[in-house]
């Protein structure tokens, strides 16, 4: 019966999909497969562009269980007492020295999109939908420290990354495939307005680029099975 929350979920999911908006929402088939596995996913962080943002350096950490989503991250050395977006991207790697395509010392956030993609989930303070009307994300203490911690309906939110994507701007994607959170990178973002950046680095549309400049990141792996971890309400 190892499955069976599993199956209940996907069963929940395919039953909230259908009583919807048909014409935002995917079909109960499509969105079955995007479940991820129960267990717990960790990633370590290694800093980016260290020499204008400073040693960011931490964790974080993703469990599943039943119809519960949890998030952790723990972050130190980042610039201090600024807002740091952080965000789960699609795709499979980080930037690295080579990443660096107009060779300016920077990667910048369009260089690195072409490496850990663009963003499915945004860690913020609501993680049932992308896009809200009062996004807040972690602000670091006087040493450049943050602990961010949130938990989510596995269903509510699954549903939300469903929907019809109606702005092809906004730096976010809806799922397409599984959710599959191995293999996923967390970025961190956000230098002080004062670190000195070249002209040729670019931002993400909407954002500065000192905002939008990637100071961190990690890739996913999954280091317990579903009958190992816990639940995000319990360590």
């Amino acid at each position: 019966m190892k499955n069976v929350s599993v199956i209940l979920l996907a069963a929940s999911l395919m039953s909230a999909v259908a009583c919807g908006n048909k014409s935002t929402s995917s079909s109960p088939s499509s969105i079955s497969m995007l479940l991820t596995e129960e267990g717990k996913y960790l990633a370590i962080l290694s800093p980016l562009n260290s020499h204008v943002a400073g040693e960011t350096s931490g964790e974080a950490i993703i469990r599943v269980k039943g119809d519960d989503f949890a998030a952790e991250v723990k972050i130190n050395g980042t610039p201090a007492q600024i807002v740091h977006t952080q965000n789960i991207h699609v795709a499979e790697i980080c930037p690295t020295l080579s990443s660096d395509l107009n060779k300016d010392g920077i990667i910048d956030a369009v260089e690195g999109l072409k490496s850990y993609g663009q963003a499915v989930i945004p860690l913020d303070n609501q993680l049932t939908t992308q896009i809200e009307s009062d996004t807040r994300f972690p602000t670091a203490d006087f040493s450049g420290n943050y602990y961010y911690r949130q938990n989510v309906s596995m269903m509510e939110m699954m549903i939300d990354l469903t929907k019809k994507d109606f702005d092809s701007k906004d730096n976010l994607i809806k799922l397409k495939s599984s959710l599959g959170i191995a293999g996923r990178q967390i970025v961190i973002y956000g230098a002080a307005e004062d670190a000195n950046l070249p002209e040729s680095v670019a931002a993400l549309a909407g954002q500065t680029k000192h905002a939008s400049l990637p100071i961190a990141c990690g890739t996913f792996l999954k280091v317990a099975s579903d009958d190992n971890s816990s639940s995000g309400a319990k360590e």
